[in-house]
């Protein structure tokens, strides 16, 4: 009589049917412990479950790339899902992060290179995903923003909301995101030398994607990374010059509350 499996055998077998396969193994170990009904084998029943599986990874990865899946078209957009789970199993409880990882493999596959502004498309509904999951903090009171002596203004470092994100791209990003409820046959963009720089934040509970100017990037950059104002605006002066107008931007950036608290670092 053969030995039975352990129990640890037969989880990390239905794992990986459920989690990778959707053909199961004929032969598993531990095969006759799987208990058939009305004639079906105990293998056979566990493909529904994988198949289970794949379709709510495609599901939560249509939710989050609405527009990759509008751009490639249901039909391509499951495939790519499919191949998604099978090389990054979900390890999240939450299935909405799920998807964290298909701007890599966007990157990998032929579909990205036939259509290079993908990667950066998914790297910005991502960041919309992750902006409408942050837990944002009370925005900063503008009456802490008394003058700094010029011994501490160098040393005055900003805390962004955790909704702040930055998306560089060589491509038209947010107006191709922008066309995702749009007829495709009526989609018609310049795609080439349109490169878009954008700030994406919450407003309240509506994400909301703006365009960025290269000063304005950097600047956001060097303070998302911790700097001082100091340092930031260094490097300002240095790739932009003096004369840019950073007391707006910080004012709007205040108006909108991106901001939540000032630090010496």
């Amino acid at each position: 009589m053969p030995t039975p499996p352990s129990l640890r055998e037969l989880q990390r077998f239905i794992a990986a049917q459920i989690r990778i396969s959707t053909e199961p193994n004929k032969n598993p170990p531990g095969d006759s412990n799987l208990c058939p009904q009305r004639g079906t084998p105990g293998v056979d029943r566990l493909a529904i479950y994988a198949q289970g599986y794949l379709e709510r990874i495609r599901q939560a990865l249509a939710e989050v790339y609405e527009s990759v899946c509008h751009v490639i078209g249901a039909e391509a957009f499951a495939e790519l899902a499919d191949t998604y789970a099978r090389r990054y199993p979900s390890q999240e409880y939450n299935l909405t992060m799920a998807g964290r990882f298909l701007p890599a493999l966007l990157a990998q596959v032929p579909l990205g290179s036939s259509l290079p502004f993908l990667p950066d498309l998914a790297r910005l509904e991502w960041r919309v995903c992750e902006a409408f999951h942050a837990f944002d903090r009370p925005p900063l009171n503008p009456e802490r923003l008394m003058p700094p002596t010029l011994e501490t203004w160098s040393r005055i470092g900003l805390l962004l909301q955790p909704s702040v994100g930055i998306v560089e791209s060589a491509w038209p990003v947010v107006d191709i995101w922008s066309t995702r409820h749009q007829p495709r046959e009526t989609i018609a963009l310049e795609l080439a030398d349109r490169p878009q720089r954008v700030l994406v934040y919450r407003d309240d509970v509506r994400v909301r994607c703006a365009l960025l100017e290269p000063a304005q990037t950097l600047l956001l950059q060097s303070l998302q990374a911790g700097d001082s104002l100091g340092v930031s605006c260094e490097r300002l002066a240095v790739q932009f010059g003096d004369e840019l107008p950073v007391t707006k931007w910080f004012a709007n950036w205040i108006r909108l509350g991106l901001i939540v608290d000032i630090q010496l670092v």
